[in-house]
């Protein structure tokens, strides 16, 4: 699940696969390999994700727990459960104190 975590963290951050690629210093071609299952997250890889987003490796774990059994996102429609947004919203950075203020 951690997979479809951070392409859905990725894809909610407004980076393309190249762009993530770009960010983490890997190529794109892995990163779509991380994203769709078919190479292992490893600790580093998180570590990389975690910088790039600005977020703690927890806290993707954590939206990737959250996010575990609300069925998979198809590629061109992008369905997210309210709860994944609600989870993203709270992990992005700069946004989640403005929100609160207002």
């Amino acid at each position: 699940m951690i997979n479809e975590a951070l392409s859905l963290a990725r894809m909610y951050w407004g980076y393309s696969q190249a762009e993530m690629a770009e960010a983490l210093g890997m190529s794109q071609a892995m990163v779509s390999e991380i994203e769709r299952g078919t190479k292992s997250v490893t600790l580093e890889t998180l570590d990389r994700y975690s910088a790039a987003l600005g977020v703690k490796k927890s806290q993707l774990m954590f939206f990737a727990e959250e996010i575990e059994g609300k069925g998979p996102v198809r590629k061109g429609r992008l369905i997210i459960a309210e709860t994944a947004l609600t989870i993203l919203r709270k992990l992005k950075p700069g946004e989640a104190e403005d929100a609160a203020t207002h």
